[in-house]
């Protein structure tokens, strides 16, 4: 049986480059300054052994040393959705410029009892963004603060101590989009939305409730339907209340892959979009440019990545104030030719 090499170390390391172990954790730990100084020559010699032994720093008791995981966590409430595999990649290059990498974690209930707050209580990271549609217990949430994690909320929420949170004025962003439907005419506007049993409110559904309110027209809960956070329920649900007798004329969805479910099954209907039935959608993903006609939709210009790294860099970095910091990301109805 072949013998099992066993991995290098610092100190096969210091002995190939003729250094102490001291020497060449100081010169793998990226600093350049202070009293003690390695000259470039001892340096290169260090560097040189490691790419000869290909050795690998243990990141584990770096961070014991260091008291800090170098990693950021985000959290989803789910894959597959354009808004979060954006955000995923915008912030992590954001965070990467400060020296850290970022895990990314699913979960739709973040409590004291999910594995994902187990995670982070043993030092999975030194920050996590949690993105709305995970519920975040507040007892959860103030026992990471109290461990010295930083904690930050893309959701509809108000700040609280030691958590900041980036949101958008989504229910009156959904309302303004409804109320644009009413003011062409529309008197029979459908909902493809999305009813976790676990959240406390539905801000786009809300939305869409009070623009009907507002120009007098009653809430029909026929035209109220369930799927925006699948494309193929989306279209079965959108295909359901398009090929009604009283069919709607116009289709507001929590979501854009649901309004653009809806799309196709007006098509398949033989309907055309937008003469027969008008389609708005949320989130102003880029499938929507791509779509014909272009998808009319509810949501923000950017994702605010910049906005939430800030925040969190900040928090790590012990420079926030103790009180939680809201930042409002500005959401908007982009017109084009579905509606």
């Amino acid at each position: 049986m072949a013998e099992t090499r066993r991995p290098p170390t610092a100190a096969d390391v210091a002995r190939l480059a003729g250094v102490s172990r001291a020497t060449v954790s100081y010169v793998l730990s990226g600093r350049r300054s202070g009293g003690s100084r390695v000259r470039d020559e001892t340096r290169q010699r260090i560097l040189e052994a490691v790419r000869a032994l290909d050795y690998v720093p243990d990141q584990s008791a770096r961070a014991l040393r260091r008291r800090s995981t170098e990693r950021v966590c985000l959290v989803l409430p789910r894959l597959g959705v354009p808004y979060f595999d954006v955000l995923a990649k915008e912030l992590q290059e954001a965070v990467a410029g400060h020296g850290y990498t970022l895990v990314i974690t699913v979960s739709d209930v973040v409590d004291a009892r999910s594995a994902v707050v187990a995670q982070l209580r043993r030092r999975l990271a030194d920050g996590v963004v949690i993105v709305a549609g995970a519920r975040a217990a507040n007892e959860a949430l103030a026992g990471l603060v109290d461990l010295g994690i930083a904690v930050v909320l893309v959701a509809d929420e108000a700040a609280r101590d030691g958590i900041d949170v980036v949101r958008g004025d989504v229910t009156e962003a959904c309302r303004g989009g409804v109320e644009y439907l009413v003011s062409r005419g529309h008197r029979r506007i459908a909902f493809v939305g999305e009813f976790p049993p676990h959240a406390a409110r539905h801000s786009r559904f809300d939305g869409y409730r009070a623009a009907l309110e507002a120009g007098g027209l009653p809430l029909d809960r026929r035209l109220v339907v369930a799927g925006a956070s699948s494309r193929a329920e989306a279209y079965r649900s959108a295909t359901r209340v398009l090929e009604s007798p009283d069919r709607p004329s116009a289709v507001f969805a929590a979501t854009d892959i649901a309004a653009v479910s809806a799309i196709w099954a007006a098509r398949d209907l033989g309907l055309r979009v937008p003469d027969d039935v008008a389609v708005i959608g949320v989130g102003n993903i880029d499938e929507d440019l791509v779509m014909n006609p272009p998808l009319t939709s509810v949501g923000p210009s950017s994702v605010g990545s910049a906005e939430i790294a800030e925040l969190l860099i900040g928090r790590m970095a012990g420079e926030a104030p103790a009180a939680g910091r809201t930042r409002l990301q500005p959401w908007e109805l982009i017109r084009r030719g579905s509606a």
